[in-house]
């Protein structure tokens, strides 16, 4: 659909700013996101297109199971609860954690003009937790790097695993959040808020609705809102984005059972270009955790994370892009590597 629509829509501008992949992070698919397609502009009665789909690999741990492991010469077979249960009595005061997921996000996004700048934009997720088992990938990459492999040869590969022990409370799911579904969908609602500081910004307020099956990976179970201010600078060759947002959790909603707290975000997006049409382009970002008062340790950090990809046509007004994520020096858990492919279309004039 999107590659015969391109042919007809004729030549536009990309604007690659607004095409920022979604965040990959599982421990936060649950509640809504800052994304920089929320907005993006459109004339009245245009129609912008976009699918990604991307896969992500978290492997994050304290030092803690993969000790009680070895204790007991379990290498090689998945983490039990007795385990579990014995490091929250060993040690009553650490707040430690195992996360172990990978999988795939796919995201259809809808954007419609509304004319004086204003666009409404739709987002449909489609999540899967536990495929297509590419665990190996991190390990090669970690040996061919002589990087240390944080234990991954202790645990067997392809488990999806979530434990935090927090302050007042133990979560455990072992191999129970696998499985794919829909997601929490959102729609947002864009417009011009000016033009200074040498920029364009646009003022967004979203929604997100409980969707996706409640107490998983997938869904919260509750209403989140937003508010987020985009400022843009240069032009679809040469150009910069800033995004700031702020997020209010429903009380209602849940993160596999906890309780959420409201989050802030922080995005940034600049693109030079590196050949006819096409550009390069350095992602990073930061997000509160929607678990800061359930734990003090790194799941409870906001996170940083950093994606660098190239974007270019596909013929008329259609493009696409392939980023990849990394949380290299990131002081909170965030998923290890990501990978993203985009493709987009704009119909009408």
């Amino acid at each position: 659909m999107l590659a015969a629509a391109s042919f007809a829509a004729g030549a536009r501008a990309q604007e690659v700013s607004w095409t920022v992949p979604e965040f990959p992070d599982p421990l936060r698919f649950s509640s809504l996101p800052l994304e920089a397609a929320d907005a993006a502009p459109a004339a009245a009665g245009q129609v912008l297109l976009r699918f990604t789909s991307g896969y992500f690999n978290v492997w994050q741990r304290t030092w803690h199971t993969a000790t009680i492991h070895s204790e007991f010469h379990l290498e090689g077979q998945p983490l039990q609860a007795w385990e579990v249960q014995t490091l929250a009595q060993r040690h009553p005061n650490d707040q430690f954690y195992h996360i172990d997921l990978e999988g795939s996000r796919s995201d259809l996004a809808v954007t419609v003009g509304l004319g004086g700048g204003w666009a409404l934009a739709a987002r449909v997720p489609w999540i899967e937790i536990g495929e297509p088992h590419w665990d190996g990938i991190a390990e090669s990459v970690h040996r061919a790097l002589g990087l240390e492999n944080m234990r991954r040869d202790t645990f067997p590969r392809g488990q999806s695993t979530v434990v935090i022990r927090g302050s007042n409370g133990l979560l455990e799911r072992l191999d129970a959040v696998t499985g794919g579904g829909l997601g929490d969908a959102s729609l947002a609602l864009s417009g011009p808020a000016g033009r200074w500081l040498g920029g364009e910004q646009r003022l967004v307020a979203a929604v997100e609705a409980p969707t996706g099956e409640r107490d998983t990976l997938r869904g919260s179970g509750g209403w989140d809102a937003g508010v987020r201010l985009f400022s843009r600078w240069g032009d679809d060759r040469r150009g910069a984005l800033l995004g700031l947002g702020y997020t209010w959790l429903d009380p209602a909603g849940t993160f596999l059972g906890l309780r959420r707290d409201d989050v802030w975000h922080v995005l940034g997006e600049g693109h030079v270009p590196i050949g006819k049409g096409w550009v390069v382009r350095l992602t990073a970002r930061m997000d509160g955790s929607p678990l800061a008062s359930y734990t003090t340790s790194e799941i409870g950090r906001a996170s940083f994370y950093w994606m660098l990809g190239v974007r270019g046509p596909l013929g008329g007004a259609a493009w696409w892009s392939f980023d990849a994520g990394e949380n290299y020096g990131s002081q909170a858990e965030v998923p290890d590597f990501s990978f993203h492919l985009q493709v987009g279309t704009r119909l009408g004039h």
